[in-house]
């Protein structure tokens, strides 16, 4: 009989200049693109989790969060550019709007904050401080931090494994107290 893969499913939140796109395409394909999608996409992706294979399914929503995404998602990811205010900004929008769909009786949604370093440079210097952006992942609970850079690959497949990890540590605790 066909044994059933489990599932994970990871949402992935952040504008248009977030480096959101860059990064699902680093992890999916190892390989870099300067990409932002204007559509809602879903990716696959099969990993290896707890000494288990699990089929990963990555929804990368081009807008706000709404209640259908909310209701999918075990994890989510919000991406910010370090050199874009705007998009640090947006990640506390999203965040706010995504914990109003929830509420806060619905179980453990893990979370992780990626800053994205794609495009730092001279002419393009980062702006947002590691303190702060520290300060926000505190503020949404169960979140981790990270900077990543999808031009070398720089933590982005961390990104992905720790945030499965965390999903199935959670789906074990609920059964525990189930």
């Amino acid at each position: 009989s066909m044994r059933s893969i489990p599932e994970l499913r990871l949402g992935v939140l952040g504008d248009a200049r977030s480096g959101k796109s860059s990064l699902i395409h680093r992890f999916l394909t190892g390989s870099y693109q300067v990409l932002e999608k204007t559509e809602s996409e879903q990716y696959k992706k099969e990993m290896l989790v707890d000494g288990q294979t699990h089929l990963v399914l990555i929804r990368e929503e081009a807008g706000a969060p709404d209640a259908k995404f909310s209701g999918w998602a075990d994890a989510v990811i919000f991406v910010f550019s370090l050199e874009d205010e705007n998009s640090f900004q947006a990640v506390s929008r999203l965040h706010g709007q995504l914990s109003s769909l929830r509420g806060e009786g619905r179980g453990g949604l893990a979370l992780a904050l990626v800053g994205t370093q794609d495009r730092i440079s001279a002419s393009s210097p980062r702006v947002v401080g590691d303190a702060r952006a520290r300060a926000l992942c505190a503020d949404m609970k169960r979140c981790s931090y990270y900077e990543t850079c999808a031009t070398y690959g720089l933590n982005v497949d961390r990104v992905f494994q720790e945030v499965a990890q965390k999903v199935v540590t959670l789906r074990k605790q609920q059964q525990l107290l189930a």
